[in-house]
């Protein structure tokens, strides 16, 4: 059977595949009967279309009832259906894309010479065009095309005496230039962050400093894409970031829902490196509310469950718990992939109670929970140890850290580089404060009854592992184990 064609089919909904029913019978588009009947055969196999239950003999002789096997014949018949299902799914996208009808036709217009045809359309294109929001993501596309096509037609009728449309269409190549290119650049320079690549990013300092003598107040996008460029290229600059944060409030009104929150995602992977540990999930928390506020945090209605975990632990550090509960109860249906609705729920349940001291609670959510997904597992796995910590089972602790380790160290070619630094700066300064507390006698007695040390000795060393804690990069459970040597310090 024809791969190809058996995987189309497979990817159409129920809807498309009634849709290419009727396509395949239009006369216009096929004059062969056969591929009607091989179409509605190869149905019968919907939805997964299994190759493996297909018999090429069976599918002949439905076709040809009194004809003779011939393999190429039916071979030939599947090719050609696989061509004609590929031309539907051609008109389906020319069909969801009318700025597209718009160009080829007065491209067709201005070929016949139709200039009132051509005027009427261009009418039309111009006043569709003036309906799209100013931070559409295809706007610049659009607007480049129709000043192509005027000058086009405009060069039909030249009598050497105008502009005949250049200028305007040379202006909206720049704009769309402008746009492409700092998405670009900003793509590559998000991918160099997670992969090891070093791309050659062409033009970035001509149009920096371009876009800093030179202000184009109709294309909202152009702005917003050299703040991101600025922010990504310097991600420690305060100034980049803030300045990100007050042209998304002031323009949020010209961007689609997706779009924006696409700019809020910069916002929110800049925050770690703006704020210091103490104002981190103040301003993420800040970020994720106002998104909330604009409609725009959930898409289509469901929440990736990233998303979903990333909020409620900010709004958890924060101590907002209430809302935080109402928040996981409200929204843990619509998480996606639903895969890991039932652990996202389960986890994220267990953060909550771990938050409000309910340790048993916690842990029998995690126990609920037996995640698959790698990064479930090491969340559950740091908020175990976190829970192991606080019940002062230091000797489970001890345990449970080198299965710890050596979970990473299996599975570290699985995850992020940044996250394995993360959870190891987490394992080994946790590690280091549970050999400070077992170092004396003493020590492990006020670590029981959640009291200070005591001696000057061992503040000494609390004070001494702090400063290497908050000089190190931001880790999982920073500010809490911050807050353990506070609390056995008074610091």
């Amino acid at each position: 059977m024809h791969k190809k064609l058996l995987g189309l089919l497979r990817s159409l909904s129920k809807a498309e595949q009634e849709k290419l029913s009727r396509f395949v019978r239009s006369p216009y588009y096929n004059e062969r009967k056969e591929l009607v009947i091989l179409l509605e055969r190869l149905y019968a196999f919907a939805p997964h279309f299994d190759e493996k239950k297909m018999d090429p003999t069976d599918l002949f002789y439905h076709l040809f009832p009194e004809g003779v096997f011939d393999k190429s014949v039916l071979n030939k018949l599947n090719s050609k259906l696989f061509q004609l299902t590929e031309q539907f799914v051609v008109v389906e996208q020319l069909n969801q894309q009318p700025f597209d009808q718009y160009q080829l036709s007065l491209q067709f217009y201005a070929s016949k010479r139709l200039d009132r045809h051509f005027e009427a359309k261009f009418r039309q294109a111009k006043t569709a065009f003036s309906k799209l929001k100013k931070g559409h993501p295809a706007r610049a596309q659009h607007h480049l095309g129709l000043q192509k096509r005027l000058a086009e037609w405009m060069s039909t009728h030249d009598t050497r005496t105008g502009d005949i449309n250049l200028q305007l269409y040379n202006k909206a190549l720049d704009e769309f230039f402008l746009l492409e290119k700092l998405s670009l650049l900003n793509a590559m320079i998000g991918r160099q962050k997670i992969i090891n690549l070093n791309y050659q990013k062409t033009w970035i300092n001509e149009i920096l400093a371009h876009l800093s003598a030179q202000d184009y107040p109709d294309w909202p996008t152009i702005s917003l894409l050299k703040q991101v460029l600025l922010l990504q290229k310097d991600p420690e600059q305060p100034q980049h970031y803030f300045q990100l944060k007050r042209l998304l409030q002031r323009q949020a009104q010209h961007f689609l829902p997706a779009t924006l929150r696409g700019y809020f995602t910069y916002l929110e992977n800049a925050v770690k490196n703006i704020f210091p540990i103490a104002a981190y999930f103040e301003e993420l928390f800040s970020l994720y509310q106002q998104q909330l506020e604009l409609g725009i945090l959930l898409h289509d209605g469901k929440i990736h469950h990233t998303l979903f975990k990333n909020i409620v632990l900010s709004g958890l550090e924060l101590g907002h718990f209430d809302w935080v509960e109402s928040f996981i109860e409200e929204q843990h249906t619509k998480i996606v992939p639903t895969a890991f609705g039932t652990d996202a729920y389960y986890q994220n349940l267990a953060n909550l109670y771990y938050y409000q001291r309910k340790y048993r609670a916690a842990q029998e959510m995690l126990l609920q929970a037996n995640p698959t997904d790698i990064y479930y597992k090491l969340s559950q796995k740091s908020l175990l140890a976190r829970i192991y910590f606080e019940n002062k089972e230091l000797e489970v602790l001890a345990g449970f850290m080198n299965t710890f380790t050596k979970f990473i160290f299996d599975q570290k070619k699985k995850i992020a580089a940044n996250k394995v630094a993360s959870y190891r700066l987490f394992i080994n300064s946790l590690r280091q404060l549970c050999h400070l507390i077992e170092d004396h006698p003493a020590y492990i007695d006020a670590f029981i009854a959640d009291q200070v040390f005591s001696s000057a000795a061992g503040r000494a060393k609390l004070e001494k592992l702090k400063t290497q804690i908050e000089n190190s990069p931001v880790f999982y459970s920073k500010k809490w184990l911050l807050e353990q040597i506070r609390q056995l310090s008074n610091y």
